[in-house]
């Protein structure tokens, strides 16, 4: 038995999730898919505690296992165009391809910081930044005050510009 408690499962998935949606998006480049992913690990996992016996370590198991979840998911996709109908006709057509890199770049130095966030914090970020939403939209649809989004708003501009000048400091060496 690999868990002997729910408290001890509870543990390695609030411990691992996150990281392995984030591994499982980098496979199949689908936020909502690399969740159902994961969640599918995490199932598997729990209805197989009484048999599984793992020699690798739980984290390697579970990183091995989201891989191969993955990219089952991707055998079982009708075709590849249907991963790819989100993507965005004008810069695939484009030929400049230097411009398309740095877009790319910044597009993931953004995603590597915003792993940086804590959850709540990083929602209210997307919601204002990448939705449009005001203040008191994203109040009204997380039911908290105005002055907890205003904080946590805050709270995510001190840790990117933290987090990009330590970056770009890093870069200059």
């Amino acid at each position: 038995m690999l868990f002997k408690t729910k408290a001890d499962f509870k543990e390695v998935f609030e411990m691992y999730y996150i990281p392995l949606c984030n591994f499982a998006n980098n496979v199949i480049y689908n936020e909502t898919y690399a969740e159902d992913v994961v969640q599918d690990v995490f199932i598997k996992l729990w209805s197989k505690n009484d048999s599984l016996v793992i020699n690798e370590g739980i984290k390697s198991y579970l990183f091995k296992m989201t891989k191969n979840k993955a990219l089952e998911f991707l055998r079982t996709q009708k075709s590849r165009s249907q991963l790819h109908k989100n993507v965005n006709i004008d810069v695939v057509q484009s030929t400049d391809h230097d411009e398309l890199s740095k877009v790319y770049m910044r597009m993931e130095q953004l995603n590597n910081s915003l792993r940086h966030l804590p959850p709540k914090c990083r929602e209210v970020f997307a919601l204002h930044k990448f939705n449009g939403l005001s203040y008191k939209e994203i109040a009204d649809s997380m039911g908290i005050s105005i002055k907890t989004v205003e904080n946590h708003m805050l709270k995510a501009m001190k840790i990117l510009r933290s987090i990009l000048v330590k970056k770009k400091h890093l870069s200059t060496k």
